[in-house]
């Protein structure tokens, strides 16, 4: 076994009898069961001199084993990084903008990471003349590139769909139109009523929706409540009929902790009963709150791998962190040359294809970030678009550049995580909050692979062509 040793991107995932050798790299996937499977879940170095010369012949053709040193391989993958993150930024085309209109809302909800501020900026209102300088003038010096045809626009807020901020979707709507743009929103769903005839498929309405629910009746109703109080689930839920009603597409986000998680059946059962769920145009999934920038109470906050396991528990039908992932991860197991694995980048903060703009024209890279001047990148107005120093150094954030990422197992399945959790954890922008984040995507690709096993699918065998490797 001289000179060949396990890549320091080998993940071992037990199937319980077998044994699932997932490669982040390259994503190669093989099953081993017997002593080959033993030798890995041993996790003994010594112990591959029992394998075979064609087993070894095999594995090194899949990146399960190389001959590099470690210093060598690190090396290798450094240079895949960089070369697959300049792939994805000269060959990018397509756009968003999400219109904050304003940073008002009719609700309170405690967590809320806008609500701080709400005292000094509830005054704006964006324009017409504001939309016109976005799409009508300076679009493609924005972002770079992109034209309008290839632009999402995206309405968000605080409340997108108050009244006040009607004109300016309208206005911005008028471009989608005009363009063949398609259009989204982000909404509390609470007044949408107002304005059906904003919603529906094709350009120039709204097409798709997101709407948030904080569990079942008595829990929501305690959470998402007006400023001015009331009771919310059963109009957003009746909101959402109408939406669906209108052939408007619907995610149904269920924001969870441990105060919530267990009304859970209950308004899944609601929601099949008022024939949503069920409906081709809603579906439904489990996100757990969060706090990464703002100062919210997060005492019944939940991690990723223990909601997973939590909604898992319940054995009902609704996705969740885990199972989301491995939707994404199963085209590996379709995959049979190329990069399975591209992802050098978390989210839409590095890439700046999409860009949040609020009623004065400031611009940032983080919906989350929206309000805080400190985390701007740039403005724009009637002049055109400029761009601060934060703009470029959130375009160098990705796995290349970040020495943590670089030595782990599954850092192209992941990009590095969110940089506003890890910049408010670490106090780095560069350096990851990693927490559970290699158990998600793991039990993720052990969930995908018993998926496609239930399918009559398997992967390529280590004796069939091997995926593209860095490997030596």
């Amino acid at each position: 076994m001289s000179g060949y040793r396990s890549s320091r991107y080998l993940n071992v995932v037990d199937l319980g009898g077998t044994t699932l050798l997932f490669n982040g790299v390259n994503g190669c996937l093989d099953e081993l069961s017997g002593r080959p499977a033993e030798i890995f879940l041993s996790g003994s170095h010594e112990r591959l001199n029992e394998l075979s010369a064609a087993e070894i012949e095999a594995l090194l053709k899949r990146g399960h084993l190389t001959s590099l040193s470690p210093g060598e391989e690190l090396a290798r993958f450094r240079e895949l990084a960089g070369a697959l993150r300049y792939g994805q930024e000269k060959s990018s085309r397509g756009a968003g903008i999400m219109l904050l209109m304003s940073y008002n809302c009719n609700l309170a909800c405690k967590y809320c990471y806008q609500q701080e501020h709400r005292p000094h900026k509830s005054g704006a209102v964006m324009t017409g003349e504001m939309v016109d300088n976005i799409f009508g003038c300076h679009l493609s010096s924005m972002i770079p590139g992109a034209e309008p045809k290839n632009c999402n626009i995206s309405f968000y807020g605080g409340e997108p769909f108050l009244p006040a901020n009607l004109p300016v979707i309208l206005w911005a709507l008028g471009y989608a139109k005009k363009y063949g743009m398609s259009s989204s929103a982000i909404t509390n769903a609470t007044l949408v009523d107002a304005m059906p005839e904003l919603f529906g498929p094709g350009p120039g309405l709204v097409g798709s929706v997101q709407v948030s629910l904080d569990g079942t009746r008595e829990p929501h109703d305690s959470s998402r409540v007006p400023a001015g109080g009331g009771k919310t689930y059963d109009r957003i839920l009746d909101n959402i009929a109408m939406l669906i009603g209108r052939k408007t597409r619907v995610s149904i986000r269920l924001n969870l902790d441990r105060r919530t998680l267990d009304s859970v059946p209950e308004l899944v059962k609601d929601l099949k009963d008022r024939k949503i769920l069920g409906n081709q145009f809603a579906g439904i999934y489990a996100s757990p709150l969060h706090d990464n920038i703002a100062r919210v109470d997060a005492t019944d906050f939940m991690d990723m791998a223990d909601l997973s396991s939590r909604v898992f528990g319940l054995g009902i039908d609704l996705e969740h962190p885990v199972s989301l992932r491995a939707n994404e991860l199963s085209r590996l197991f379709r995959l049979k040359k190329g990069l399975g694995l591209t992802r050098t980048s978390f989210c839409m903060q590095t890439m700046q294809r999409t860009l949040v703009v609020d009623p004065f024209g400031d611009l940032y890279a983080c919906f989350e970030e929206a309000g805080y001047p400190e985390y701007r990148v740039g403005r724009v107005s009637g002049d055109g678009a400029e761009f601060f120093p934060l703009h470029d150094r959130y375009k160098t954030r990705h796995i290349a550049n970040m020495p943590e990422c670089l030595e782990c197992s599954v850092a192209l399945a992941c990009g590095g995580q969110c940089g506003v959790k890890c910049r408010t954890r670490t106090g780095d922008l560069f350096k990851p909050h990693c927490a559970d984040t290699r158990e998600v995507i793991l039990e993720s690709i052990k969930l995908a692979y018993q998926r496609s096993r239930a399918a009559g699918e398997s992967p390529a065998s280590p004796g069939e062509p091997d995926l593209s490797s860095v490997h030596g």
